[in-house]
């Protein structure tokens, strides 16, 4: 069960290790939920390195989805980093 905990956690911790995720986590975190195509804007980079990065969080487990007809929305999964806030604070 611990050895489970932390490969969630190294997960989490590895997918905030890039500057772009942390962008797009900020981003997400300012507003209650975004399209794809709206963090693309926001971000300025390519659709397809913005969702590269999305998939990482959400695989992560610290971004949610939800699919809306052709669309794709994203959230922050608040949970999720509330529990890498405690594993963290507790080194």
């Amino acid at each position: 069960m611990m050895e489970r905990k932390l490969d969630e956690m190294a997960k989490a911790c590895k997918a905030l290790g890039h500057p772009v995720r942390l962008n797009i986590l900020h981003i997400l975190a300012c507003q209650d939920e975004y399209y794809c195509g709206d963090i693309v804007s926001l971000v300025g980079m390519a659709q397809s390195t913005v969702s590269h990065h999305l998939k990482i969080l959400k695989d992560s487990g610290l971004v949610e989805t939800e699919e809306r007809g052709t669309f794709v929305c994203y959230r922050v999964q608040r949970e999720k980093m509330k529990e890498l806030s405690v594993f963290l604070l507790s080194f």
